[in-house]
């Protein structure tokens, strides 16, 4: 999977129009919360197939942080 295609994929998980990039803040999104990092950690372990520890995902400070998490 591309770093558009899990951009987008949050994007939708998040249900937010904003405009995320690999810059953009996690807390400055407004849907950004405890059940959306839950959201994040099932997409990346049903779309692709990988096991991200929560301690991982909350140690991210922006959308990019989230992509080094799936190796892109």
């Amino acid at each position: 999977m591309e770093k558009e295609q899990i951009i987008e994929g949050i994007k939708d998980l998040l249900d937010t129009e904003a405009d995320l990039n690999e810059g953009t803040v996690l807390d400055d999104i407004e849907e950004w919360d405890s059940l959306a990092s839950i959201s994040v950690l099932a997409f990346f372990k049903q779309k692709m197939g990988l096991k991200i520890e929560a301690q991982a995902l909350k140690d991210c400070k922006t959308v990019g942080d989230i992509l080094k998490l799936a190796g892109k």
